[in-house]
């Protein structure tokens, strides 16, 4: 239980502390976000939309038999169940909530702005969907998937000058995938 708690507050610092990264680099690079952070019932729904290619390709991940996605998933299970499997729905939703919020700060909040300050929109979404997907590279595997994800947040972004829909897709994406990965641990291990 000890093991669950410290991995639970690791995660929830780590994944807050990166918000402050990116409200500290956006505040340091005069980069209003205030604009950006405004929750409105459209904003919301692009969110929860936004999810549903994401989880169309977590079904096709899950579902393929080619060898580096079928690492990808080992890798991804292993990680899951060592780092989260004791810990409560509350808990992961705490937590997905925190990497949303966070991660959408620091990458899409500040990032994004300030390459696009010396590049284009283009080549910033680019720039930090690279950034996002080293940030999340287990494998060469999980570091595409991750990039093009990253891409996704950024063209979001970017195309509704909104930072809510990426900050709800993220969050939203990452329980539900969470909790599909640990329903397939769950399964493999009643069947063995």
């Amino acid at each position: 239980m000890q093991h669950n708690a410290r991995n639970f507050a690791v995660a929830t610092l780590f994944e807050s502390g990166l918000g402050f990264v990116g409200l500290a680099l956006a505040w340091g690079f005069n980069i209003s976000l205030q604009s950006r952070l405004q929750i409105t019932p459209p904003a919301v729904i692009r969110g929860l939309v936004a999810c549903l290619p994401m989880l169309l390709l977590l079904v096709v991940v899950s579902a393929s038999s080619w060898p580096p996605l079928i690492r990808l998933r080992k890798q991804v299970e292993a990680v899951v169940h060592e780092l989260l499997g004791g810990s409560s729905w509350v808990e992961i939703a705490a937590i997905c909530f925190a990497a949303g919020l966070g991660e959408e700060l620091l990458f899409r909040g500040a990032l994004q702005p300030l390459v696009a300050r010396f590049t284009n929109p283009a080549v910033a979404i680019a720039a930090v969907g690279v950034l996002f997907g080293l940030a999340h590279s287990l494998s060469i595997a999980y570091f595409v998937i991750a990039t093009l994800i990253g891409c996704y947040f950024g063209w979001l972004m970017e195309a509704y000058d909104d930072l809510v829909a990426p900050v709800v897709a993220h969050a939203v994406y990452d329980f539900v995938a969470i909790a599909f990965i640990r329903s397939n641990i769950n399964r493999a291990s009643i069947q063995t």
